[in-house]
């Protein structure tokens, strides 16, 4: 799998992260660039890959095409008043074909997971960017993330994690936010 490198952009008090090969938003406090849209084709940056690239890259099918993207469906369905249990199994079940017992960084995930901390507030629906993994010296692996329902980073123990993670396209992450179907809970 080739590598993606993650450029910021912005301006003062908004900012976005993009995959500079690609061009495709990951992440964005700004309105005017949603997550999910892309830099290069929406004229918000200058592309400054090589030619041939920028080529090839206009006959490539992108998650965010309604044929790639495996959750657009769901956002077509939503009515309100859906509760996060029963969106979070649409939602698992749209994305199964990519599920993982362990995450690799630079990618996004969605899974349940029940946390043991106590007295803490947290999602047991996140949808994580996944920044980092490692192993603690009691053996147990923990890995952290930014939670785009909870934004800010969150430490992730494996065994806590109900079932497996599952893969998500950067194109489906502004489809899952709309979605909502975090549910947060106390311990």
């Amino acid at each position: 799998m080739a590598r993606r490198t993650i450029r910021r952009g912005g301006r003062i008090g908004k900012s976005y992260n993009y995959v500079s090969e690609t061009g495709e938003v990951t992440y964005s406090s700004d309105p005017k660039v949603p997550v999910g849209s892309n830099v290069y084709q929406d004229n918000v940056r200058r592309d400054q890959r090589k030619p041939e690239l920028r080529e090839k890259d206009k006959t490539r099918i992108r998650p965010t095409d309604d044929d790639a993207n495996r959750v657009r469906k769901i956002v077509g369905d939503l009515v309100g008043g859906e509760k996060p249990d029963d969106l979070m199994l649409k939602v698992l079940e749209a994305v199964k074909d990519t599920v993982t017992p362990v995450p690799i960084p630079d990618k996004y995930y969605t899974f349940v997971y029940i946390a043991e901390t106590p007295n803490i507030l947290y999602d047991q629906h996140p949808l994580i960017y996944c920044e980092n993994i490692s192993q603690s010296k009691d053996k147990n692996i923990y890995f952290s993330g930014l939670n785009f329902h909870f934004p800010m980073q969150r430490v992730y123990r494996i065994d806590r994690v109900v079932g497996q993670l599952y893969e998500v396209d950067a194109g489906e992450i502004a489809d899952l936010i709309e979605i909502s179907y975090a549910k947060f809970l106390n311990t």
